[in-house]
């Protein structure tokens, strides 16, 4: 039986590696893969999955090595997050504190607001200032442009149309 790479994709994390940039040089006492090492890894594979040693492997073997390759996974993951957790309660008491998760919260950056950059694009009769007129015109521009029927009101189609002409 001949097991595709694309068909047991736990058994074929060797084979799907991408392939070292030839450029590259290897790090310290690390070598480059080649094929005989990918051939080598592919058997001792093959061999581990066919629990029964006939030489090719049924539904049972393939089952068994995905399932204990999921649990695999799934361990490795569950230690990524037990260990955040743990770096995130910095008192140690087995439970995120809504002030340990905020410490923990991304910061937004925020950039200094550009009121001239504003005024620019609103100002356009160049005085200096934003009036009431020309704070509502981009606003109001986009509103008619959707009201399609010029009845005031943007319905869900004349909405999806408009959202659709955006993109």
């Amino acid at each position: 039986m001949l097991v595709g790479a694309a068909a047991v994709p736990a058994f074929a994390a060797v084979a799907q590696a991408p392939a070292p940039k030839p450029a590259a040089p290897a790090a310290a006492g690390q070598s480059l893969p080649n094929r005989a090492a990918v051939v080598r890894n592919l058997d001792a594979t093959f061999k581990n999955v066919d629990t029964n040693g006939d030489g090719s492997l049924n539904s049972a073997e393939i089952a068994a090595a995905e399932t204990k390759a999921q649990q695999q996974r799934a361990t490795t993951v569950r230690s990524k997050v037990e260990a955040e957790f743990t770096k995130l309660d910095t008192n140690k008491d087995g439970s995120l504190s809504k002030s340990e998760f905020m410490a923990a919260a991304p910061q937004p950056k925020l950039s200094p607001p550009n009121p001239a950059g504003i005024i620019a694009q609103l100002d356009k009769n160049k005085d200096g200032k934003v009036s009431a007129d020309e704070y509502r015109a981009p606003i109001l521009a986009r509103f008619d442009k959707a009201d399609t029927n010029k009845d005031g009101t943007i319905s869900g189609a004349e909405r999806q149309a408009a959202t659709k002409a955006q993109k």
